[in-house]
């Protein structure tokens, strides 16, 4: 039986380290993206690490979770911007001496609202596997599935 992550229920990786999985989504990026329009590079850029941040909370503040979670539900809405002023928005967020990261040891969701989930319809491990080609609709489809469980989940009341 192979370890879970604590975070996103996917099996951990050799390395034992779930953010293997986001350095695999990057490397796939360096192979897929080069080849698309811009905006669809960077908007599969922006759902792949912001949707898996969202299913890895405990590395984000709670301020900038709640922005990441609105930030990927505008951009998988109709009528969805450029890509350019989601990171337009995104940097005004970060800039100065807002904290964003968290120096809290791995995993502890203690700032995280108890019904966050930590199993996933959708992990980083299942796009890894889908073809290379598939990638761009793939992550798409990985941040609104992730959505759809988050409003189910925050939908419950705590316990």
């Amino acid at each position: 039986m192979h370890a879970r992550c604590p975070e996103c229920g996917g099996a951990l990786p050799a390395t034992g380290d779930c953010w293997t999985r986001l350095l695999e989504l990057l490397e796939i990026e360096t192979r897929v993206l080069p080849a698309l329009e811009p905006e669809a590079g960077m908007r599969a850029h922006f759902f792949a690490v912001a949707t898996y941040q969202l299913q890895h909370p405990s590395r984000l503040t709670r301020e900038t979770l709640d922005r990441l979670h609105a930030a990927v539900d505008e951009m998988t809405g109709p009528g969805a911007p450029p890509i350019a002023h989601l990171r337009r928005e995104m940097g005004r967020f970060a800039a100065g001496s807002r904290k964003v990261t968290r120096s809290a040891p791995p995993a502890d969701r203690s700032h995280i609202d108890k019904r966050w989930p930590v199993s996933w319809s959708v992990t980083a491990q299942d796009v890894t596997k889908r073809p290379e080609s598939e990638y761009p609709d793939a992550v798409g489809r990985w941040a609104v599935a992730t959505l759809a469980d988050l409003r189910v989940a925050l939908a419950a009341t705590s316990r």
